[in-house]
């Protein structure tokens, strides 16, 4: 801990204390704060640690405790679901402020408590009260009428660990304060940024970064063969929702094991929305409001092709103002043409698809069975007699009361998966793919895959996360879902061409979001989300060509609509015999007690013995899609979304995807 009295640079506070283990009894400081207080401005520093927290405790108060006054105080507080909040309440002034962001916090890393530091400035001056977490800005919100804490009536007590209300000690806290510190002033963002900070975590992306994206979602993780970890991730620019919204695909990598990431690049974008960093509100019906216009990218997965390292990224593609909710389930938009499968196409105005994109990108008017004047380049971007086509560009913003999208004034080349655009793709869903001849460095324009279910069937939905390449043939296969089954889509030749295989299961409606190993040659093993509370599995003896019937894990229990999950296969030996490592929140009641379990794997029969459960934070604390991949050095990465992701309350929360890495020594205790 340090034990410097002077924290930001040039700024001194006015009060500070230095470590104070809370017991579920306050500890008071009214004499040594109160008086201090000479500012309507004030920002209050706390580092602590809480790793068996209450339900809801406040780090600090400053009341008036006197009877009938109960009402008169303001609080930093926390619950044990890692929320962190503030309360500014004056009954006689009718002021009644409550502010909190969910999925916030760390409870333990590596079975020890970790040490938060929160940063809350009340500003006079812009009348906005602004919480930052671990460095980064949780909320901020401005108010018509600003109640400076140094001005709630009667206030004559302040505690740490407690709010005083009436005599009596509230919200007590469970937890050790490493430190608070007061300034009589505004700490600005570069003093907050220049903290000295411990958190457990990086940031592979994060909000305002390259990306331009203030949300992401579904991260991968993937070790190439030369020690590369990659990782890709849907950059979300319409909040946390899912499709129908803007969301791009991003990539960065590692060469050092995961200690630093590069600046993130996109394997898969669309042009027809400006990337925007908006808040998306949280708060209000508001919170509901998804981009209808956009054509987007969502859920993508990653494997490299070992015998020419190159690397094959999937995603699933979605057409202006199409989600999973609202795609054509009947449609595949392909035709059949003698034989071949062409994507088609309708006219803008028009009510039938009597247009194919055919050989050489040209477009082709089926009813005349002609070429027209118009093609499409490699981006699926139209041509008129070879020279570019474009549209306007679109943007968003909020105003009064409503999200709004409008033409903001930039020209954009015209694609067909656009809402503007002359000639347009059926209303369903695609999947896309493209690859990386550099480790991730860049990304080819992405091609669409063709119907797997045929014409009158829409494609499949792609598992997040890895890919599988066999051991001992040149064979990649990524898992995918549709009504009661699970469709595998192998390629036999480095993703020129692919063919399925297709696995039923006993859910229709199921979003069977799968992911695999290689137990040992040829012999896969699927585990998958279900409907039933459990995690399933399936297996495949030969190289997955045909599957057995499904069964289930007893180890981990998740929801009744359940939640991803990552596996790997460990290099190395873990009590003697080969080892799986699976990654999933344990929970029925929500997305959350992310574990690490470990599997030993038995080779007579292939059963799977879990042995060893580490637990990633605390059992209350948020854990829903995550990646997992062995290190270089064997160190175990893991990406993980740090929040309840299907809550309503949990919401478009930011900088919630983190990494961490730890040693197998520290699942194994």
């Amino acid at each position: 801990m340090e034990s410097s009295t002077v924290l930001v640079q040039g700024a001194s506070p006015v009060y500070q204390v230095n470590s104070k283990v809370l017991e579920n009894k306050g500890v008071d400081v009214t004499s040594d704060v109160l008086d201090t207080l000479t500012s309507e401005t004030q920002s209050i520093v706390v580092k602590f640690k809480s790793g068996n927290p209450n339900a809801l405790q406040a780090l600090f108060g400053i009341s008036n405790a006197n009877v009938g006054y109960r009402n008169n105080y303001f609080s930093i507080f926390m619950r044990n679901s890692g929320e962190i909040g503030v309360e500014i309440r004056d009954a006689q002034k009718g002021i009644n402020y409550l502010f909190t962001r969910p999925a916030s916090l760390w409870g333990i890393h590596k079975g020890e408590a970790v040490e938060n530091t929160v940063v809350f400035v009340a500003d006079a001056v812009s009348k906005t009260y602004t919480m930052y977490v671990n460095g980064t800005r949780v909320f901020s919100e401005q108010v018509e009428h600003f109640l400076p804490i140094s001005k709630i009536e009667g206030q004559n007590k302040v505690s740490l660990g407690s709010v005083v209300r009436e005599g009596k000690d509230d919200f007590v806290m469970r937890g050790e304060i490493n430190r608070l510190s007061i300034y009589n002033q505004a700490l600005t963002e570069d003093d907050i940024n220049n903290m000295s900070l411990s958190t457990p975590y990086k940031l592979i992306f994060q909000s305002g970064d390259a990306t331009q994206a203030n949300y992401f979602r579904i991260p991968t993780l993937y070790t190439l063969e030369n020690g590369r970890v990659l990782s890709s991730i849907d950059a979300r620019y319409g909040g946390t929702h899912d499709s129908k919204s803007k969301i791009n695909i991003a990539t960065a990598f590692s060469d050092d094991s995961g200690d630093t990431w590069s600046t993130p690049i996109f394997a898969m974008k669309f042009n027809d929305y400006a990337e925007q960093i908006v808040d998306w509100p949280r708060n209000t019906n508001l919170k509901n409001s998804q981009i209808g216009g956009s054509a987007s990218f969502i859920d993508s997965a990653i494997v490299q092709d070992k015998s020419t390292g190159k690397v094959v990224l999937l995603a699933d593609v979605m057409p202006a103002g199409i989600g999973n909710n609202n795609a054509n389930k009947s449609d595949s938009g392909f035709k059949e043409i003698d034989g071949n499968y062409y994507v088609k196409l309708k006219k803008n105005n028009e009510s039938n698809y009597n247009y194919s994109i055919r050989e050489n990108n040209v477009i082709y008017d089926d009813v005349k069975n002609k070429p027209t004047a118009y093609s499409v380049n490699e981006k699926y971007e139209l041509l008129e007699n070879g020279q570019p086509l474009s549209v306007e560009q679109y943007s968003v913003a909020f105003e009064q009361g409503r999200l709004s999208e409008y033409h903001n004034g930039n020209q954009v080349p015209m694609n067909i998966f656009y809402k503007d655009s002359l000639f347009k793709v059926a209303p369903t869903n695609y999947i896309g793919v493209t690859t990386s001849e550099d480790q991730g460095e860049s990304w080819g324009a992405f091609k669409l895959l063709p119907p797997m279910l045929g014409t009158n069937h829409n494609a499949t939905y792609l598992s997040p996360g890895q890919g599988l390449y066999l051991s001992h043939k040149n064979r990649m296969i990524f898992a995918t879902y549709t009504g009661g089954e699970l469709t595998y889509l192998i390629s036999d030749d480095g993703a020129t061409s692919w063919h399925k295989a297709s696995a039923p299961i006993p859910f229709k409606n199921a979003t069977a979001e799968a992911q695999m190993v290689e137990l040992r040659e040829g012999v896969i093993r699927t585990f998958f989300r279900t409907t039933t509370g459990k995690v399933a599995y399936m297996t495949s003896y030969d190289a997955g060509d045909t599957w057995s019937s499904v069964e289930y894990i007893d180890v981990v229990e998740q929801t009744g609509y359940g939640t991803q999950v990552s596996v790997i296969k460990y290099s190395q030996k873990i009590d003697g015999k080969d080892a799986i490592i699976l990654s999933t929140p344990n929970s029925k009641s929500g997305r959350k007690g992310g574990e690490l379990v470990v599997g030993l794997i038995n080779p007579e029969d292939d059963s799977i013995d879990w042995h060893y459960h580490y637990k990633v934070d605390l059992p209350t604390y948020g854990y829903a899609y995550s990646a997992i991949t062995e290190l270089p050095n064997h160190r175990i990465g893991l990406l993980f979304e740090k929040y309840d992701s299907w809550s309503r309350n949990e919401l478009h929360v930011t900088n919630v995807n983190q990494f961490i890495e730890l040693g197998i020594e520290d699942i194994l205790k």
